[in-house]
């Protein structure tokens, strides 16, 4: 290989090793922060049955979605900022 190509390569490496780190962290970072949303979910779940158990309303039953769509994520994250 020759020398110029081997630094265009070596420039490249650098490049995507430091990409790598970077979405590696990301996604650590998001991973945490979905489970604090749905930490904070389950809590908003318990406390509704409570309230409606206070209020005589137990026998509604709604269904809430086990899992966070991508708008509620956005909102949640609006929210915080």
């Amino acid at each position: 290989m020759s020398e110029v190509m081997e630094k265009y390569v070596a420039k490249a490496l650098e490049g995507y090793e430091q990409n790598y780190k970077a979405i590696s962290e990301a996604i650590t970072q998001m991973e945490l922060q979905l489970e604090k949303y749905r930490e904070q979910r389950d809590e908003m779940q318990t406390g509704i049955v409570e309230m409606k158990g206070l209020l005589g309303l137990a026998e509604e039953t709604e269904d809430h979605p086990k899992e966070l769509s991508e708008s509620d994520l956005k909102l949640v994250k609006d929210f915080e900022e």
